[in-house]
């Protein structure tokens, strides 16, 4: 799982002065093994715009690791240029589009700085007018004192702040200070935090090309069809409604519902930042999705045998259930973030009403769906045929089987 780190930048009163924000692995804490540069940046970018960076950097701008190739994309479209920065990482030769897009970005109003600056490095050069700010690398310094002045003397004519990274002891600290830099990095001062409530969600292989098979179309019941299968579509779905009708919030406890309140163009909008995130999951998350989509459906499934009328809040209920193992957060706490109905909240934390109770019958049948025993047990308590039971758990599997295959949720199953 990709969560996103923050680490406060400070001034030379010690004052944070900004933050730079990283992609990292959860398990290990470092950039994503294998995870290309450009897909890294677009997921980083898509999490700042769906947060808001006023939150992550509690009102103070934020950095984001920005390769060249990516200056001539058009997601910046989707940040606040007053409170974000760009970092410029992995620099190529210079070119007229790269010049050409940095132009834009710093004329729209956002704050440019080099990443590993060095007059030695001639790449940089042509950049150097046009950014604000420069960092170097502390710990892998190649000039000497003398050179060291000549070059924060240049970099001070020139009205360039500069930010020393890798400040890891404080005698580095010192150094840097005496040195005339302007803002400090590094563990000495504070170690990156991550953000714990926001989540890199993992969204099935397809899901993109389905939504806009569906808009092409202009079916948004075909839409809120494929949201429903997918777990963080569904969350970032239900959340990026709920911002939007605040005053609403409370009615809205299902995809359909979210689904009714959107325009063409919003669901446009909602679909093209899933494109961009390109969040697909490996083997261990596609297998947590389709135990949930088999919660949900069977959690669906059961409702309509016991309480006919709570099918959608059962089937949310189900799929949000394993979201501690997909996404690092309690069910309740999803729940409540997307201020969901009081009972469904309520299932989660104690299971005393009609949603928690089918949501343990659904656990229960989880561990063995063919132990005959079980089936009979789950019948007794909702008073219904074994054999209906037997049924309900058949049409689970059937849809679960269709949503991770082709997708599309089967309104037809009996």
């Amino acid at each position: 799982m990709y969560v996103l780190f923050k680490q406060p930048i400070f001034d030379r009163e010690g004052n944070i002065a900004f933050y730079e924000v990283t992609l990292k692995d959860i398990k290990t804490k470092r950039f994503p093994q294998g995870l290309d540069p450009l897909k890294a940046t677009s997921i980083t970018v898509n999490i700042v715009a769906d947060v808001g960076p006023d939150k992550i950097g509690n009102g103070k701008p934020v950095f984001v690791n920005v390769p060249s190739l990516f200056l001539e994309a058009t997601m910046f479209e989707l940040l606040p240029p007053e409170l974000v920065g760009i970092e410029l990482v992995e620099n190529r030769s210079i070119t007229d589009e790269l010049l050409k897009a940095v132009n834009e970005l710093v004329d729209r109003g956002f704050t440019f700085c080099i990443d590993d600056f060095g007059f030695e490095k001639v790449n940089y050069l042509p950049l150097l007018n046009k950014c604000h700010m420069v960092k170097i690398n502390w710990k892998e310094m190649v000039y000497s004192e003398e050179e060291l002045r000549e070059v924060m003397g240049i970099l001070k004519e020139l009205n360039k702040g500069v930010v020393a990274k890798n400040i890891e002891t404080e005698a580095d600290y010192d150094s840097a200070k005496r040195a005339g830099v302007d803002y400090f990095q590094g563990f000495y001062l504070s170690r990156p935090i991550p953000l714990r409530d926001i989540r890199s969600l993992y969204f099935m292989k397809g899901t993109v090309i389905k939504l806009y098979e569906a808009l092409k179309k202009r079916n948004l019941a075909k839409v809120a069809d494929v949201i429903e299968q997918d777990v963080g579509a569904t969350y970032r779905l239900l959340r990026f409604v709920k911002s939007l009708y605040r005053e609403r919030a409370h009615d809205i406890n299902s995809v359909e519902d979210a689904i009714s309140l959107l325009s063409l163009n919003n669901v446009a909008n909602f679909t093209l930042a899933l494109a961009i995130t390109e969040l697909f999951a490996g083997h261990e998350e596609e297998e947590l999705i389709r135990r949930s989509l088999l919660r949900a459906s069977l959690a669906e499934e059961l409702a309509k045998l016991y309480v006919p009328g709570l099918e959608e809040k059962a089937y949310i209920t189900g799929l949000f259930s394993l979201t501690d193992e997909l996404m690092g957060e309690h069910p309740q706490e999803i729940a409540k973030e997307l201020e969901l109905d009081e009972d469904i909240v309520e299932a989660y934390e104690s299971r005393y009403n009609e949603l928690g109770l089918i949501l343990s019958l659904v656990e229960l049948l989880e561990e063995d769906m063919e132990n005959e025993e079980m089936v009979d047990r789950v019948a007794k308590i909702l008073k219904v045929s074994k054999s209906r039971v037997k049924k309900a758990i058949k049409n689970a599997l059937r849809i679960t089987a269709k949503m991770t295959s082709t997708g599309g949720r089967d309104q037809s199953a009996v």
